[in-house]
């Protein structure tokens, strides 16, 4: 290794260290963090909008049961992720991956590619499959007798999440192409092709990509060291050690047992199910009918099939709520939050400021800023396009030579980048992997500077029509 590139490897380990540092001793717990957030957003609506104190709890109210049905849809979105990512085809295929590293620093670049991987396939899928593969990560250096820094190998799968919305499940892009959207009398339908699929918006999902394999790696420590927990490393070893899920939980005599375990059920069903989705999507114009309702379906199928059995799906699924618990707790927290942002006007007013300051060129950088700033208060893609992006869409039809399509994706960006230091999705992650917030948010901050720099920089250069 050259000395210029161990002088990197220097710089970015200690801005990792410094950073981890700092967060361990001041970000409070996923829960208060959530509580903490509220009040402050009730002061911030209170002082900067023309609604009283008494409306902003009103706001709050009505925002914390709004947001049920979509509270619901995200959540069966997550744990059909979980449970397709906790099947033994995948984890198999995930422990015999985590045994290629020799070292620390291949380890997590190993963890990085498949977070990458996974998080732009679709953002429930990331949290529960990254997880996982660091866990078998660590678990896997342990038995080579490599230490390996845990919290950064468990931040570096989070770190999935970082593209996700310039991915196949990106909200945004896939509720504006679908026919019905809440904007379609204001931008029509947009298709996928100039979003999603578009050569600007695939250009700054390889440079996340591309900084995410950079940066995290850079960021492996040479001292202090955090092994796997113990607690961890037995857990993973038990379940190699009793064949998976299906042979952990035991046997029933009877019919009861064979309906269990049957194979021709168990995967049946899943057939089933994509046997209505292909016939649905075979004879209808695909854009049309696939939307979150339909990912969750496609979720249901996969995992049906992958598990195998009732009984396999069945404990990995009861498995999944419990790890899911907190955030569809906090979800409704989230929704209170999202009701004052949305019915104070303080989430247009950040929108509205970004516009006013913009000029053709600097639009779509203000932006994702201020995109980047809702979510950290409004976590979920699609509920925040609904909130800001008629506020957007007006935006770009009064700047000159910008494009609705361009908006989207300059909205996508700002919407994943904060998820960094929002810990609302970290905690299935957390649960899988044993840790607290604490413990790898700090090198998530690094990322989220760098990452910033990248997405920033490219949200200038679509302003200047290079991308």
């Amino acid at each position: 290794m050259s000395p210029t590139t161990e002088s990197r490897r220097g710089v970015f380990t200690v801005l990792g260290d410094a950073s981890s540092a700092l967060v361990k001793r001041y970000l409070p717990d996923a829960f208060l963090f959530t509580i903490l957030l509220t009040f402050a957003t009730m002061i911030l609506a209170t002082a900067f909008t023309d609604k009283g104190a008494v409306e902003v709890v009103t706001h709050w109210g009505e925002g914390f049961w709004f947001v049920l049905a979509f509270s619901m849809q995200s959540s069966l979105a997550l744990l059909t992720g979980w449970a397709f990512a906790d099947s033994p085809p995948i984890k198999r295929v995930l422990r015999r991956v985590a045994e290629i590293p020799n070292t620390q620093r291949q380890a997590i670049f190993a963890t990085a590619i498949v977070g990458q991987v996974f998080g732009l396939f679709h953002w429930g899928v990331v949290l529960i499959a990254a997880a996982i593969f660091a866990r078998e990560i660590g678990v896997a250096m342990e038995r080579k007798n490599v230490d390996v820094h845990y919290p950064l190998v468990v931040a570096t799968g989070y770190a999935g999440l970082l593209p996700w919305h310039l991915g196949l499940s990106g909200a945004s892009q896939l509720l504006s192409a679908t026919p019905g959207h809440p904007l379609e009398d204001q931008i029509g339908i947009i298709p996928v092709s100039q979003t999603m699929f578009s050569l600007t918006s695939l250009t700054m999902a390889a440079a996340v990509v591309i900084t995410t394999l950079i940066v995290m790696p850079l960021m492996t420590p040479k001292q202090d060291i955090i092994t796997v927990p113990e607690e961890k490393l037995r857990e993973a070893e038990d379940i190699m050690a009793d064949g998976g899920t299906e042979q952990r939980h035991g046997s029933e005599a009877g019919y009861k047992s064979f309906l269990l375990n049957s194979r021709v059920i168990g995967v049946g069903i899943g057939v089933l199910i994509w046997v209505y989705l292909l016939y649905l999507f075979t004879t209808n114009d695909f854009m049309s009918v696939f939307d979150l309702n339909m990912f969750i379906a496609v979720m249901f199928g996969l995992g049906f099939i992958f598990h195998g059995t009732l009984r396999s799906y069945i404990a990995v699924f009861r498995d999944a709520l419990r790890g899911a618990s907190q955030i569809m707790i906090q979800f409704q927290f989230y929704g209170g939050i999202m009701g004052i942002m949305t019915w104070s006007g303080l989430a247009t007013l950040i929108a509205a400021t970004a516009a006013q300051y913009s000029t053709p060129q600097t639009w779509y950088f203000f932006e994702f800023l201020a995109s980047g700033i809702v979510n950290f208060f409004v976590p979920a893609g699609g509920g925040q396009w609904i909130v800001t992006g008629p506020v957007l869409v007006n935006a770009t039809e009064g700047i000159p030579g910008t494009t609705m399509s361009k908006t989207i994706i300059a909205f996508a960006m700002g919407d994943q980048w904060t998820n960094m230091i929002q810990p609302f999705w970290a905690l299935p992650v957390l649960g899988i992997a044993g840790l607290s917030i604490r413990d790898m948010m700090g090198y998530c901050v690094v990322l989220l500077v760098f990452s910033g720099i990248v997405m920033g920089g490219g949200a200038l250069l679509m302003g200047m029509g290079v991308i």
